[in-house]
C-alpha cells in the first residue's frame, strides 16, 4: 500500500441532524469516519490521518495528520453540529494541512463527506480541482443525504481533478445499507479495487483484503461464524423438536412390539447350574434344604413370573416327599405306604372337617347332604378305630 497522509473533512452542518440515515446523518458519518481512521492507519504503519470540521463560523482542524488512532477517535467525539458546511474552504484548509506534513514522502489525499447542499459554484469547484491536480493531491468524495442535488457540481470537480483514477466519487443514497457498509466495499478503503461505486472489494470476502487488514477481516469472519452458528442452533432446535414428534409414534409401536418379546424369557427362570451350586456349597447339603433353596432362588430371579399358587404349593410339597422317598429303603417305603398321610388324617377328623366347611363362604353347614357326609366320615373313622383295637387284641404277643 502507498504511504499516505490523509485529511478527513467532516460535514457537521445542521443538515446532518436529519434522520434519513440511521440513526442520523451525523452519527452515520461518524461511524464511517471511525472506519476510515482504522483502515488507513492499518494499511501502513507510517500512514498519518488528520480530521477537520467544515461547518460553523470557521473551519476547525481537530487534529493534524497523526498515526495515533486513539487520539483520532477522541477528537471525532468532540465534533459539534452547527452552522452550514463550506466544502470549498474545507478542502482548501485540508490541502494546506497536508502541505505542512512532517513526512514529505507521504502521498497527499483528502476524503470529504458531503451531507448538505454544496454552496460553491461549478466554476469555483473546477478551479479547485485543477489546483489539487497541480499539487498532486488526490480527492475522495462521499456524497450522502443530498445526493441528486449535489451530483452535477461534484462531477465537475472530479472531472477537473481526476487523473489515472486516483480520485473517487462515492454516492450513498438512502437505503438498507449503512454508510459505513457502503464505504467498506468501496475503492476509498480498497484503492486496488475497481473505481466507481462500491465493488472495490468484490474479490475478497466482506470486501476486505485480509493481507492488508488482517484484524478487520478476522473480526468480520468471527462475527459471521457466530451468527451462522446461532442460526444453525435455532434451526437445529426446531428440527429436533419436529423429529421427536415424528419419531414418537414409531417409538411407541416399537415398544409395543418389544413388550411380548421381553416378557417371553421372563416366564421361565433358568435353574442354577452345577458351578453355581458348587460355589454356594450346596452339593453336601440336605436334599430337602437344597430343593427349598433352589425354589427360593427361582422365586427371587428378577423378571421371573411366579407360577400359579396351587401348582407352586404342590411342587413345594411334592419335592421334599419325592427326595425322601428316593433315600428310604424299600421296607420302610412299604411300611410307610400303609400309614395315612397327615392331610388324610385331618380329613378323617369330623370336627376339623365341620370347622373347615363352616369357614367356607356360601356353605350351609346345616344342609342335609353335608350332615350325611359328616356322619359317613365319622362312622368310617369309628369303624377304623374299632378294627384297629380288635386287631391289637388278637395279636399273639
Amino acid at each position: 500500500m502507498p504511504l499516505e497522509a490523509v485529511m478527513i473533512c467532516l460535514d457537521n452542518s445542521d443538515y446532518t441532524r436529519n434522520g434519513d440515515y440511521m440513526p442520523t446523518r451525523f452519527d452515520s458519518q461518524s461511524d464511517a469516519a471511525n472506519l476510515l481512521c482504522g483502515a488507513k492507519t492499518n494499511q501502513n504503519p507510517e500512514n498519518a490521518v488528520g480530521i477537520l470540521a467544515a461547518a460553523g463560523d470557521r473551519i476547525e482542524v481537530m487534529v493534524t495528520p497523526t498515526s495515533d488512532l486513539g487520539r483520532l477517535v477522541t477528537e471525532l467525539n468532540k465534533v459539534q453540529i452547527g452552522g452550514n458546511a463550506d466544502l470549498l474552504r474545507g478542502i482548501q484548509t485540508a490541502q494546506l494541512a497536508l502541505k505542512h506534513r512532517q513526512n514529505k514522502k507521504q502521498k497527499q489525499r483528502i476524503i470529504a463527506f458531503v451531507g448538505s447542499p454544496v454552496t460553491a459554484t461549478e466554476k469555483e469547484l473546477e478551479a479547485l480541482g485543477k489546483n489539487l491536480k497541480k499539487n498532486s493531491v488526490a480527492l475522495d468524495l462521499v456524497s450522502f443525504g443530498e445526493v441528486e442535488e449535489n451530483a452535477p457540481k461534484l462531477e465537475k470537480l472530479m472531472n477537473a481533478l481526476n487523473s489515472n483514477d486516483t480520485s473517487h466519487l462515492l454516492e450513498a443514497p438512502v437505503g438498507p445499507k449503512l454508510l459505513s457498509d457502503v464505504l467498506l466495499s468501496s475503492p476509498i478503503i480498497n484503492p486496488d479495487g475497481e473505481a466507481g461505486g462500491g465493488d472495490g472489494g468484490a474479490g475478497f470476502e466482506f470486501g476486505i483484503n485480509p493481507q492488508e487488514d488482517p484484524e478487520l477481516a478476522l473480526a468480520l469472519r468471527i462475527s459471521m461464524e457466530e451468527e451462522r452458528a446461532r442460526q444453525q442452533a435455532v434451526e437445529g432446535g426446531d428440527g429436533a423438536a419436529a423429529a421427536s414428534a415424528a419419531e414418537a409414534p414409531q417409538a411407541a409401536a416399537t415398544a409395543t412390539d418389544a413388550a411380548p418379546a421381553a416378557a417371553a424369557p421372563a416366564t421361565s427362570a433358568p435353574a442354577p447350574d452345577a458351578a453355581v451350586m458348587e460355589a454356594m456349597g450346596m452339593e453336601d447339603m440336605d436334599d430337602e434344604l437344597r430343593q427349598a433353596l433352589l425354589l427360593s432362588m427361582q422365586e427371587m430371579e428378577p423378571g421371573a413370573a411366579d407360577p400359579p399358587a396351587p401348582k407352586r404349593k404342590a411342587e413345594e410339597m411334592e419335592a421334599p416327599a419325592a427326595a425322601k422317598d428316593a433315600e428310604m429303603p424299600a421296607e420302610e417305603k412299604a411300611a410307610d405306604s400303609s400309614e395315612p398321610s397327615l392331610d388324610s388324617r385331618w380329613l378323617q377328623d369330623p370336627s376339623f372337617v365341620q370347622e373347615l366347611l363352616g369357614s367356607l363362604p356360601g356353605v350351609d353347614i346345616n344342609d342335609e347332604r353335608i350332615q350325611e357326609a359328616l356322619k359317613e366320615v365319622s362312622g368310617a373313622s369309628q369303624d377304623k378305630k374299632d378294627g384297629s383295637s380288635s386287631d391289637k387284641k388278637e395279636d399273639p404277643k
